[in-house]
């Protein structure tokens, strides 16, 4: 089969105009289909027979008379009729034809490879058009990057929403003020200095860093682009982490020039996937790992980096492992501020309770109506009247604007976020509106009655949650709404919260309400031990709730404590602690006898922290220091050796001898106590203080 010249046209055509769209690669193969259909449609299927070669006709001699000025129109007649008859095969419907026949005649061969090919290309096309800026919406610029809007929005995440962590709010917001302000750069170059520019929040899991990195792009008013730290070193091929780091902040860069303020803000979540310490692997993984971070280093303080036709991008990251980050990524200049984003105090954990059970309050008492505009129906509540929390349609829901609801059925609500949520309910891009609109609603629920005033709800979950972060806080809460609902309440009872507390720190009870079998009376007496001490001892916060249910995690029974935040103990402190956790033993053995295999964990933790008083702390009964410690190269030094030992087990003989005592001469509280958790299985503050307070007020602290 021969190829005319005029195809081969026609295919490189084709590659050529749609290369910068779909690819080099791509483009090729559609070229190379072209290039096929083509020369089939211009060439007979069916073979040629064998025919006489003909003799070749002799020149035609141009007519007498003939000079310079002779006319050939015949032959030049006949030359332009044939090449317009050659033409005329490869132009014209016949030639699109045969083009969709070869592409269906190539799907139906090959369906699997077709639909890759085109899924390919349809990826190319969309990633094109996000690069050069004609596509830019929520769902990102490309594949492993998702773009959030500026600060303004009913979908704005503000400094209100990050509870717990007051001081971490404000090194950050402090930072942002010098990084984001609009004379930034004009400041620092007249004070010769450099505005920071990029801030690691480096915590536990669960403490709000995901979240304080959108308050920051709100403070800032700049998009943000978030990826994902593992999804940047994801692949199958060398150079993907590279190139992905590249894409991230080229990207970061077009949507900054972009913005008012020519600004952006990048926050890639759990760094420590992209920046450990290089060097550790030496397989071609560790070297394109290595690459990787590299590439990063370059990126984030490279050469132009901070060239003032740049225009700015922060970035801010999140790790819970700071400890396996390269010291080249930690450095002033790269990470310029490190904020901590610590677990919540007392107080922090008491503003997450507020926060989350306001929230569940409020929702409850919050009216239901609905509006309509552009023919969608938009259902949303109505919290504190004031707030409008959409959740239907689906795409839209989330979406928050402020309202004023007037009696009359009336909304008006800023025309921006009215639009924003019209836009996102229907799928196109929001358009720039300015000013107020009111809107006809009905209410399709009236809203809850009035709850409980429970004033110190949050203070007394927050005695008993030492250790929990704010992801830990706003499940206990769900959970217990979640268990109002199944007992066809309203909403959530104090009692509630405090068992779904109880369920998250122990453990799901093995039993449900009403199945489980009566309570052990030993169980009983070993928790009733624990909680008659703590309101005898002098340094023990009282014990706030008992139960003796058995639960998922092991446990038998528990007695729970207002635990506090001190971090300095006295030695009067701690031993009245190691007396607590073993007065559960102590009870069982003079009261039934003997102890039972129950108490292995409380004499376990008494032993550790007996051994701490000794050797962390150096508060041995006599004074002498006893210490042991790890060195960074993993050995371990002691000083005291058996006299050490000695002095650990002198504690503890000590403390299960005043913890005998104090269950002797309070046996009959205990006694009480035991009967009435077997008859109740679960008892509260309240119930423990009727049962021990009358005789803990005349006694003598032990």
């Amino acid at each position: 089969m021969r190829t005319p010249i005029p195809v081969l046209i026609t295919a490189f055509f084709w590659a050529l105009g749609f290369s910068p769209l779909i690819g080099v690669g791509h483009a090729v193969n559609l070229g190379c289909v072209v290039l096929l259909a083509t020369a089939a449609g211009s060439t007979p299927l069916a073979p040629r027979r064998k025919t006489r070669k003909a003799p070749r006709a002799p020149k035609p001699k141009p007519p007498s008379g003939g000079g310079k000025n002779a006319s050939h129109t015949a032959p030049e007649e006949g030359f332009v009729a044939n090449t317009t008859a050659t033409t005329k095969r490869f132009t014209g419907p016949k030639t699109a034809a045969r083009l969709a026949l070869a592409l269906l005649q190539g799907c139906v061969l090959a369906p699997r490879s077709c639909a890759y090919t085109f899924r390919s290309i349809t990826q190319s096309i969309k990633k094109k058009l996000g690069r050069e800026g004609v596509i830019l919406n929520e769902e990102g610029v490309d594949d492993f990057i998702t773009v959030y809007g500026g600060g303004s929005g009913p979908d704005a995440t503000t400094w209100d929403d990050v509870v717990g962590a007051p001081a971490a709010v404000s090194e950050l917001r402090r930072i942002l003020r010098v990084a984001g302000a609009a004379d930034a750069s004009q400041k620092a170059r007249r004070a010769g200095a450099t505005p920071p520019r990029n801030v690691l929040l480096a915590g536990p899991p669960g403490t709000g860093k995901t979240l304080i990195a959108r308050a920051a792009a709100a403070q800032l008013d700049a998009p943000l682009l978030v990826a994902s730290a593992a999804e940047i070193v994801k692949g199958k091929y060398a150079g993907v982490g590279v190139e992905r780091v590249r894409t991230l902040f080229a990207a970061a860069r077009r949507v900054a020039a972009r913005s008012t303020g020519r600004l952006a803000v990048v926050f890639i979540d759990e760094l420590d996937s992209c920046g450990r310490v290089r060097g550790g692997d030496a397989s071609a993984v560790g070297a394109d790992h290595d690459n990787t971070l590299n590439q990063l280093l370059v990126e984030m303080d490279g050469f132009g980096v901070r060239d003032a036709s740049n225009p700015d991008v922060v970035v801010l990251a999140a790790t819970n492992r700071r400890d396996m980050l390269d010291p080249a990524l930690t450095r002033r200049g790269r990470f310029d501020r490190v904020v901590e984003m610590a677990a919540p105090d007392r107080d922090g954990r008491e503003a997450l309770f507020e926060h989350y059970v306001g929230r569940q309050r409020s929702a409850f008492l919050a009216r239901e109506i609905t509006f309509k505009v552009d023919n969608t129906e938009v259902a949303c509540q109505a919290l504190d009247n004031t707030t409008l929390r959409v959740f239907k349609p689906v795409k839209a829901a989330g979406l928050r604007a402020k309202a004023t609801l007037f009696a009359n059925n009336t909304a008006r609500l800023d025309a921006r976020d009215l639009e924003a949520i019209i836009a996102r309910a229907q799928g196109r891009r929001a358009q720039r509106k300015s000013g107020s609109e009111d809107v006809s609603f009905s209410v399709s629920y009236e809203g809850g009655s009035k709850v409980e005033n429970d004033t110190d709800l949050a203070s007394t979950l927050a005695d008993l949650s030492p250790g929990l972060v704010g992801a830990d806080v706003a499940a206990v809460v769900n959970d217990a709404a979640l268990a109002a609902l199944d007992k066809d309440q309203d909403y959530a009872t104090r009692d509630d919260y405090l068992r779904a507390l109880e369920d998250a720190i122990l453990g799901i009870p093995t039993h449900p309400d009403g199945a489980s079998p009566k309570p052990d009376h030993r169980i009983a007496v070993h928790e009733a031990g624990h909680a008659v001490s703590s309101f005898f001892l002098e340094n023990v916060d009282e014990a706030t709730r008992a139960s003796v249910r058995p639960r998922s995690g092991g446990s038998l029974g528990v007695t729970m404590f207002g635990a506090g935040d001190a971090t300095n103990l006295r030695r009067a402190e701690l031993r009245d602690r190691v007396v607590m956790m073993l007065a559960g033993k102590a009870a069982e053995a003079h009261l039934l006898g003997d102890a039972s295999t129950g108490a292995a964990d409380d004499v376990r933790r008494a032993a550790v922290l007996a051994e701490a008083i000794v050797k962390t702390y150096g508060l041995s009964q006599d004074g002498a220091v006893f210490t042991s410690w790890i060195d960074e190269y993993g050995k371990r030094h002691e000083i005291g050796g058996e006299d050490g030992d000695a002095a650990v087990r002198a504690e503890l003989v000590e403390a299960e001898a005043r913890a005998l005592q104090l269950v002797k001469d309070h046996e009959s509280i205990i006694r009480a106590l035991a009967d009435a958790l077997v008859e109740h299985e679960t008892l509260d503050a309240a119930a423990l203080k009727a049962v021990i307070k009358p005789a803990a007020e005349t006694a003598v602290p032990v």
